[in-house]
């Protein structure tokens, strides 16, 4: 979208009103206040239509890291055996032994998912004009996810307990990116203009799209995850290992759900790479901000599909 008269329209406003320089100047402030409205107004429902298909991503991942927690439980507990000794506790792995909050793994992940989303917030919140007071709330909610996930994290290595090395590697590299998050978001407390959010959120957006990056590299760890309970019934089966269809079908809907959410998380990246780029721009991104509503269609779509995916799950 062009945000210029065209030089048509220009013409015929001059044979309107003759050739007074007083009254061409009035007109063309007039035209470009038009104009400006009007791309803000085109950037903002684009950015609108964006936000909505995200917070569908973001609930149909938090169903899908739900199933992930109950599975990285059951099958840390029983490769760590020793860790449900009846004379012993660790408390480093109480995360392990309550299904109140998630356990590390899973709480890594969901950290990188909210992350992101308060991003997207304060974005949104830049774009719409709310107030700093406003977004330094976002903010500090996102810091104590952040700290959370971090402290869980280390405790889970200090324990020493067994623990897959790819899903290791998986949970360092967050864990590298939320430490280089949390300086940003700390200083970020203290921000009280919105030039001051509008440098925060360029200068976050490096860390911030290497998340999604490393979560879209997780589900092949989150993956065998997913389907070990599924695979551990076939092995102690007596067929000789052998799955059964419904078992087959199980595997099959997993392996859908996560190819549905590497498709949401490529649609995020190439949305934030807009959305950065239009921040770049200006006070305001409405004017910068082109193909997020096709982008928000696709994501639409997607979505629709995981969530017919978990509920086939839900059925198995």
């Amino acid at each position: 979208m062009s945000c210029r008269p065209s030089g048509a329209l220009w013409r015929r406003t001059r044979e309107h009103i003759g050739e007074s320089p007083k009254r061409l100047r009035a007109i063309a402030a007039a035209a470009l206040m038009l104009a400006a409205a009007a791309c803000s107004m085109s950037g903002i429902v684009e950015f609108e239509a964006y936000k909505s298909a995200f917070d569908k991503t973001h609930s149909t991942a938090q169903s899908i890291l739900d199933q992930l927690a109950v599975q990285e439980r059951a099958l840390f507990l029983k490769v760590n055996k020793s860790a449900l000794s009846p004379v012993k506790f660790n408390p480093s792995l109480a995360r392990y032994f309550t299904d109140s909050v998630d356990p590390p793994g899973t709480a890594s992940f969901r950290a990188a998912l909210d992350t992101i989303k308060a991003y997207n917030d304060l974005l949104y919140g830049l774009e719409t004009g709310q107030t700093a007071e406003a977004m330094t709330a976002k903010i500090s909610s996102l810091e104590s996810s952040l700290v959370s996930a971090t402290n869980s994290t280390a405790a889970l290595f200090a324990a020493g307990a067994a623990v897959n090395p790819q899903v290791t590697a998986a949970l360092t590299s967050l864990d590298t990116l939320f430490k280089t998050l949390l300086p940003f978001i700390q200083s970020g407390l203290k921000f009280r203009s919105r030039k001051e959010f509008q440098a925060f959120l360029i200068d976050a957006y490096p860390t911030v799209r290497q998340l999604l990056v490393e979560l879209r590299a997780a589900t092949a760890v989150i993956f065998p995850v997913l389907t070990a309970a599924t695979v551990a019934r076939s092995i102690r089966d007596a067929s000789g290992g052998a799955l059964t269809a419904d078992e087959t079908s199980k595997i099959d809907a997993y392996r859908k759900l996560l190819a549905d959410w590497v498709i949401l998380i490529e649609a995020s990246i190439k949305a934030l790479d807009q959305a950065k780029t239009a921040t770049e721009a200006g006070p305001t991104i409405g004017s910068s901000i082109t193909g997020l509503t096709a982008i928000a269609t696709e994501m639409d779509t997607v979505a629709q599909s995981a969530r017919k995916h978990l509920a086939e799950l839900a059925t198995k």
